[in-house]
């Protein structure tokens, strides 16, 4: 009993707890179950899902990819080749899009209700694809509007779903915008894919229009259960189809708030046809001007008619310290200024984790110049957001990066392997402690065995497998 409670204080001091890992986590959404449900079958080697967890936790090690990680010592850990995660990250005929829905399914039931007052929305929004260099597949010239020029790269168009709580991703679509010219497009990678496939599909989608997939996107969230009070999105997308496409969802239980450009979209008021900027003025001279104290800010509402949509409640609002006239639409005309605010404020969540994905967890840093690999890279970084968020919410973490400083704490601050040989000799020497008691054993002489020495070697070869391997058990 004495030399059992001694081992459970060195386990204590090595800090050895395997429920930390990201790797409990994915036992928990039942990954393995979740691939084979999506069809995601491996044609021979390791598991898809061995290899999918390695993949998963390259971001975690701290290393930004695969090449990486077989010039690490972390290679020295496992068994899986390179060829098996290309293989993996290329094959056109895995529905990539079918298994990041299964993970936010998972997600629902795992982390449970957040309260009956809370605003849940799906959530539309698009982020630049910055990358170097014109030769990956599909790449094109997108302009970014944050460093308001065109750059190389793809647009990734996402769908999240917030619960009240959590913003999850559900669906996403990446885009091409201006072409190469033909010189430099002779140049890109090229593959032949079947149009029927997943990865012909996507190939499909990445040539047209954002405003198409936005629609496309919601139609499916809907298909997979995904409802929600609001459907948010900033002034890119909204048009009537959009607004049509919301109201005709879900039995007409969904609403819209969106912004809109204060351009010259004509809206069917008081008998004639106005812009924003001229319903500013009229219902300025009318007197119809609000104040709201909570957000300090002045602001116009008016029930128009947008283009045979039906009547929709416009919010006119001009925030402190801009000269610009904000314009959002509404679909509820029942909803007040605050209220539509408080609702539209969680579309921020999205922009939150594009910049958590890109910083932490490797968004746009797939080298290959495989089209296919940029959807399986785009998924894996948005399925290990959700697992993280996961974790975030069940140990109620400030942030993600909280999460990930402390998983980096355990993968990066010595390497796995080291970690455990020195839990290793800890215990080998407490047990050689308690041989002593009872006759003699000289641990220096043991140390410096061959057969010590063929222990360790099978101990950092076989550690880091054996984890993913009990990944791809759990079902």
């Amino acid at each position: 009993m004495r030399l059992i409670k001694e081992v459970a204080t060195v386990l204590d001091e090595h800090g050895y707890r395997l429920e930390s890992s990201i790797c409990e986590v994915m036992k928990k959404f039942k990954l393995a179950t979740q691939v084979n449900r999506a069809g995601l079958a491996k044609a021979s080697g390791y598991s898809v899902t061995s290899v999918l967890t390695l993949v998963l936790m390259l971001p975690l090690m701290a290393l930004d990819n695969i090449n990486q990680f077989y010039k690490s010592h972390y290679s020295r850990e496992g068994q899986i080749q390179k060829d098996a995660i290309y293989r993996l990250k290329n094959n056109e005929h895995y529905s990539w899009r079918s298994l990041l829905y299964r993970v936010a399914k998972a997600f629902r039931p795992l982390a449970g209700t957040c309260g009956p007052n809370k605003v849940t929305a799906l959530i539309l929004d698009d982020t630049t694809d910055q990358r170097v260099g014109y030769k990956m597949e599909n790449i094109s010239h997108v302009f970014d509007h944050v460093i308001r020029k065109s750059v190389y790269g793809f647009k990734i168009l996402a769908l999240t779903f917030f619960d009240g709580m959590t913003n999850i991703p559900l669906d996403f679509t990446i885009h091409k915008e201006k072409e190469l010219p033909a010189k430099k497009r002779r140049r890109q990678f090229s593959k032949k894919a079947d149009p029927r496939t997943a990865g012909g599909k996507r190939r499909k989608e990445a040539k047209s229009t954002k405003a198409e997939q936005a629609i496309s996107l919601l139609k499916r969230a809907v298909k997979n259960g995904f409802t929600a009070d609001y459907v948010l999105c900033d002034s890119w997308f909204t048009s009537e189809a959009l607004i049509a496409a919301v109201r005709s969802a879900a039995n007409g239980a969904m609403h819209l708030i969106a912004g809109v450009p204060n351009g010259n979209r004509k809206y069917c008021w008081g008998g004639g046809l106005f812009n924003a900027s001229e319903l500013i003025a009229i219902m300025r001279w009318q007197g119809d001007e609000h104040r709201c104290r909570r957000w300090n800010t002045r602001y116009f509402e008016a029930i128009v008619d947008y283009k045979g949509v039906g009547a929709v409640k416009l919010f006119m609002s001009r925030f402190p310290g801009q000269r610009k006239w904000r314009v959002f639409v509404a679909t509820d005309t029942s909803l007040s200024y605050v209220r539509m605010l408080e609702a539209y404020g969680v579309r921020w969540t999205i922009e939150v984790m594009f910049r958590e994905c890109k910083q932490y967890l490797h968004l746009g840093k797939c080298q290959s110049q495989d089209f296919d690999a940029q959807i399986a890279g785009a998924t894996t970084t948005f399925m290990l957001y959700t697992f993280l968020s996961y974790l975030k919410r069940k140990q109620d973490y400030a942030t993600l990066g909280d999460v990930l400083s402390l998983l980096h704490e355990d993968a990066c601050k010595k390497n796995l392997a080291e970690r455990l040989f020195e839990l290793f000799e800890d215990l080998l020497d407490l047990a050689v402690a308690s041989i002593s008691e009872h006759g003699t054993a000289d641990i220096g002489l043991i140390k410096q065995s061959q057969e010590y020495r063929d222990i360790m070697g099978v101990f950092a070869s076989s550690f880091l497998f054996e984890q993913l391997a009990s990944v791809d058990i759990t079902a």
